[in-house]
């Protein structure tokens, strides 16, 4: 049934591309669609996939990628404009294709490691995001799309969750929806999970049925649902590779009191955001590093009596601290190993601070790292060379990039697009040295 619903689209991009195209656009656009196109046909084949569940949600992303170029081409207007390169979504699509198993099924794995159990240094971000973002804004026209930004582990599902769960949110929108997303969540699954939550439970459809229709009759349906409704949706860890657009368009067009929140480690390309709009998360300082670090190791533990953490160590645990680097992922990891082997074994705490192990923190910041552009991988392995927290110049850092083999001759000028890939992605910050 794919491969069928696969030929089908391809032969439906044929037709339309001859009919709404220029003739000088036609060859090299079309013959890199109609390529891409083909190999998901094959991979689909020649993996004998089973018609499974991640199968049938990415084929639905695929032809609700061709339906919408087709009526932009009928529109006179290029898919680039509006989408970004069609051949791009289409590319993004076969590589997960490819990593199907042979029962057309994906591995999911949710990157949300975040755990907003014990909460610290959050009060001011909490209080300026209600303030200038979820309730202010310039005026009734105000952009209804708020991003909370940061790396791995920093905190950003705590602030959204500390947002979500704010009374006079609670009280303010009439409808709130939560979605954790992964790197392998796709928009059909994005708005069926939408969808029954806004449903009411004696209406509630089953997945089986949603599962069965095609995006834009769910875009539909969502749109229905938030009509004339006052509401908050927050897309928690927001892939870069996710086709926001296909999303935004099933929310009611007059939004301008409803908000929605993302979070994400990068500036995604389809979220049409200022500066103001963006929330850049911080490290905590030295002191709510400590503040989080008691909270995890003696309540969150449980450890009572002598077993608490000494405060007469407190030197010494601050300095174990600053390898964490204010990262409260790091913290609650640190906090939570030396509560387990002061329990397990006894041991004394000066001996516990001296053994911790920071390897396990470092593992489950992987699936940050992995997340960069593989172009971007040798450019941030070149950090490794320089000291935590070293400031370098823009231009200094452009030639040890060359002189380690990192950019070619022919990149050597372009070195900013790698820079800003970098930043963008929350692995590297710019600091302004003019104020």
């Amino acid at each position: 049934m794919s491969e069928a619903l696969l030929l089908s689209l391809i032969h439906k991009l044929d037709i339309n591309y001859l009919m709404y195209k220029p003739y000088w656009e036609i060859n090299e656009e079309k013959e890199r669609v109609i390529k891409e196109m083909r190999e998901i046909v094959d991979i689909v084949r020649d993996k004998k996939l089973e018609e499974g569940k991640t199968l049938n949600f990415l084929v639905s992303d695929l032809v609700n990628v061709i339906e919408d170029a087709v009526d932009l081409f009928k529109r006179g207007k290029t898919y680039h404009t509006y989408y970004g390169s069609i051949h791009t979504w289409i590319g993004e699509i076969k590589t997960r294709l490819f990593k199907l198993g042979d029962d057309g099924a994906e591995k999911r794995s949710s990157e949300n490691v975040e755990d907003d159990k014990y909460v610290v240094g959050l009060d001011e971000d909490v209080q300026m995001l209600l303030r200038s973002k979820i309730f202010g804004g310039k005026g009734y026209r105000s952009n209804p799309i708020v991003v909370i930004k940061g790396m791995c582990g920093i905190g950003k599902t705590t602030l959204a969750r500390e947002i979500y769960n704010h009374p006079t949110v609670v009280e303010r929108f009439e409808c709130r929806l939560w979605v954790s997303n992964s790197t392998d969540l796709t928009i059909k699954e994005l708005l069926i999970k939408l969808i029954q939550q806004v449903e009411d439970a004696e209406n509630l459809r089953t997945s089986s049925l949603l599962e069965d229709m095609d995006n834009r009759s769910l875009r539909d349906m969502l749109s229905q649902h938030l009509q004339g409704t006052r509401y908050l949706i927050v897309l928690d860890d927001v892939p870069k590779q996710m086709r926001l657009k296909s999303f935004l368009e099933a929310l009611p067009q007059e939004f301008h009191e409803s908000r929605l929140l993302f979070t994400s480690h990068t500036t995604h390309v389809d979220l049409d955001v200022d500066d103001e709009n963006v929330h850049k998360m911080k490290p905590l300082d030295s002191k709510k590093s400590w503040q989080l670090f008691l909270k995890t190791i003696n309540h969150g533990n449980k450890l009572t009596g002598d077993h608490k953490f000494p405060m007469n160590l407190e030197h010494m645990g601050k300095q174990m601290l600053r390898k964490c680097g204010g990262l409260p992922l790091a913290i609650k990891e640190v906090g939570k190993q030396l509560a387990e082997k002061k329990v397990s074994g006894g041991s004394e705490w000066e001996q516990l601070l001296e053994s911790v192990d920071f390897d396990s923190t470092l593992k489950l910041l992987e699936p940050f790292y992995h997340k960069l552009d593989p172009k971007l991988d040798s450019c941030f392995l070149s950090m490794a060379f320089f000291k935590e927290n070293t400031t370098l110049r823009k231009e200094k850092l452009k030639h040890i990039w060359f002189a380690g083999g990192v950019l070619s001759s022919t990149s050597y000028y372009n070195y900013e697009s790698y820079l800003h890939g970098l930043t963008n992605d929350s692995f590297i910050e710019v600091q302004d040295r003019s104020t």
